[in-house]
């Protein structure tokens, strides 16, 4: 487990909360805070391998002897990862039986390609047995990488292509590490889960949820909205109608009785959206000023009970919403909901 002093070696975590840092089960760390810190290594220029591990055959250790013997798996390869990454980087996990490690040694490809050798080596952290109470099994895991900013100029580009590299250790037969090399790799197609996918949105926001303090909430899940869905604008309006904005729109003006019309125009749904607010204006004819003059064009509303409503909006295109916005939407909105409502 990382301490206090593992983590002081690294800027990036001066003042950080351990216990929101670490992951709970392994004390590795947590999903939200390696990505962050990937990102800030990104964003500060500095070279680093980002690394993907995903364990070969951990279904059969869950499947056959329980998932005790899978949490107790999971944290005996997260202590070997940290044991053998040592000063030279971080180890975190991604979620499930994947993890991520962050190089910070070296990012060229003999450098990186050696420190994955010395990880399957005997008495590395995987290629080879574990024991589990009165069981013992023999644990593989296959290893996909790319350097920043050899292979990627961005984190997502990054991340996309340490996913191909993953993507071509599985396909060899697992049980490998790759390394990844524009020539070789460039043209792998997998899908886009490091980035773009629901499934990993919502991982994130669960992340934001578990890891900050309920005063910061509303302000990062509508600024991750934001971010993610790429809206004019996203507010929040509580049922005082103060009014947040992840935006941060200086004229935004949604009137002083916002949350009452929006529990009317909602009603008993959780969630509305709405490209035409045309119709909303005939049906609540309040609502005119702050459609004309936001020059409001579609919009979404998502009730958090009690609390008040997430509102999404564009003023120059019609928005057709997607599942994809709408499942994102709705699940921030449910989080928070159940998070402000302890």
């Amino acid at each position: 487990m990382y301490t206090i002093d593992d983590l002081k070696k690294h800027k990036y975590f001066n003042g950080a909360d351990i216990n929101f840092v670490l992951d709970s089960l392994t004390g590795v760390i947590s999903r939200q805070y390696i990505l962050d810190y990937a990102r800030f290594l990104v964003e500060h220029n500095t070279p680093f391998a980002m690394c993907m591990m995903d364990l070969d055959n951990f279904k059969y250790v869950n499947d056959s002897y329980g998932h005790n013997a899978g949490d107790k798996c999971l944290q005996i390869v997260a202590e070997n990862l940290q044991r053998c990454t040592g000063d030279d980087g971080l180890v975190g996990r991604f979620g499930g039986d994947e993890f991520i490690i962050l190089y910070l040694k070296s990012n060229k490809y003999d450098d990186v390609h050696d420190f994955f050798a010395r990880l399957y080596d005997t008495g590395g952290a995987v290629r080879r047995s574990i024991y589990l109470d009165k069981v013992r099994v023999f644990i593989t895991a296959t290893i996909g990488s790319a350097s920043f900013p050899l292979d990627a100029e961005t984190y997502d580009d990054l991340f996309k292509k340490m996913d191909k590299a993953l993507y071509r250790g599985k396909s060899k037969g697992r049980n490998c590490y790759i390394v990844y090399v524009h020539e070789k790799h460039k043209d792998i197609v997998v899908n886009d889960r490091g980035t773009n996918s629901l499934l990993h949105k919502t991982f994130e926001l669960k992340d934001i949820i578990d890891t900050n303090q309920k005063d910061e909430l509303i302000p990062n899940v509508i600024n991750y909205l934001f971010r993610s869905l790429h809206p004019k604008d996203i507010v929040f309006v509580n049922t005082t109608n103060d009014v947040r904005s992840a935006a941060q729109e200086k004229n935004i003006n949604i009137g002083n009785n916002m949350y009452f019309i929006l529990d009317r125009i909602v009603g008993d749904k959780k969630i509305l959206p709405c490209s035409n607010p045309n119709d909303i204006k005939s049906r609540f004819p309040e609502t005119d000023m702050i459609i004309t003059k936001n020059k409001i064009h579609a919009f979404v509303a998502a009730r958090v009970k009690d609390v008040g409503f997430i509102i999404l909006y564009e003023n120059a295109v019609t928005r057709m919403w997607q599942d994809y916005d709408l499942v994102l939407i709705n699940f921030a909105a449910t989080l928070l909901e159940y998070e402000l409502n302890k």
